[in-house]
C-alpha cells in the first residue's frame, strides 16, 4: 500500500489534526501484525494482484499512447516503493521519475528497497514543482486515505497544474467503502470530474475483493480468476485522465 498524503503543518488546526491523525495511521499500519501479514508481498494473493494490477496499467498506458521509457513521472504516495518497482519493468528512465512521501523514513525506505529511485519529503496538496512538469501522474490507494473532501479535490487540482497539457494521471484505488478499514474512502470518478472538469476520463474495474483472495489464493488462483471475473466483486478502479 501507498503510504498518505498530509495536509500542510503549517495550516488550520483541523488539518494539523489531520497530518498527526495520519501518522498515527502510518504507525499503526506499520506495528500491526495484521497488516504485515496482508501486505505481505511474498504471499500468493499480494503477488496475483499486484501482477494483474500491473499487466492492466501496462495495456492502459499503451492503449493512451503513453511511452514511459521517455515520459516525466511523478508518483504521488511513493510510500516503500514496493509498487513503483513496477515502473523499472517497463523501462522508466529514473532520471526522469520522482517519488513524493511525507514522511522521511518511508521515502529513505523507497530508496533503500530501489537504488535507482529518486524520493522527495513533501506535500501532495503544495505539489514543490513548476506547472507542466510531468507527462504522468501515478497514484495507488494514497487518495482513498485522505478523508476531507476540500483536501482531496486540492491534491486533484494540484496533479492538474503540473501536468503538462495532454498529460496523463493515472490512478488505482478503492471504488467501495472498506468495512474492515475506517481510515478510507473511496475515490469517485465523479468527483475527479469535479475537480478536472473537461478532461477525458475513463476507468477499469479491477482486483476481486482482496479479503476473498486472501483467503482462496493459498488453495486455488484460478478461483481468484473466477472471482475477479464478476463485476461486482472488483474493488479497485483504474482511472486514466488525460488532461486537454
Amino acid at each position: 500500500m501507498s503510504s498518505v498524503a498530509p495536509p500542510e503543518p503549517n495550516g488550520s488546526a483541523d488539518e494539523r489534526a489531520e497530518l498527526e491523525r495520519l501518522r498515527r495511521l502510518d504507525d499503526s499500519y506499520s506495528l500491526s501484525p495484521y497488516y504485515r501479514k496482508i501486505w505481505l508481498p511474498e504471499s500468493p494473493a499480494s503477488r496475483r494482484m499486484t501482477g494483474r494490477k500491473w499487466t492492466l496499467i501496462a495495456r492502459v498506458l499503451k492503449e493512451e499512447r503513453l511511452d514511459v521509457r521517455s515520459a516525466r513521472i511523478l508518483d504521488l504516495g511513493v510510500g516503500s516503493g514496493r509498487d513503483s518497482a513496477r515502473f523499472k519493468d517497463l523501462e522508466v528512465r529514473p532520471d526522469r521519475f520522482v517519488g513524493l512521501e511525507f514522511l522521511e523514513l518511508r521515502a529513505r525506505e523507497a530508496r533503500e528497497f530501489n537504488p535507482w529511485m529518486r524520493t522527495i519529503v513533501g506535500d501532495a496538496g503544495t505539489l514543490p514543482f513548476p506547472r507542466d512538469s510531468f507527462d504522468l501522474v501515478y497514484q495507488s490507494t494514497m487518495l482513498s486515505s485522505v478523508l476531507e473532501e476540500r483536501r482531496r479535490e486540492r491534491i486533484l487540482h494540484e496533479i492538474g497544474r503540473v501536468l503538462v497539457p495532454g498529460g496523463l494521471f493515472l490512478s488505482y484505488d478503492t471504488r467501495y467503502r472498506n468495512p474492515w478499514n475506517q481510515h478510507t474512502r473511496p475515490l469517485r470518478i465523479s468527483r475527479i470530474r469535479r475537480a478536472l472538469p473537461g478532461w477525458s476520463i475513463k476507468a477499469w474495474s479491477t482486483t476481486a475483493i482482496p479479503q476473498l483472495q486472501r483467503l482462496v489464493a493459498p488453495l486455488s488462483l484460478a478461483m481468484c480468476d473466477a472471482l475477479e471475473s464478476v463485476p461486482f466483486l472488483r474493488s479497485h478502479l483504474v482511472i486514466a485522465a488525460r488532461r486537454a
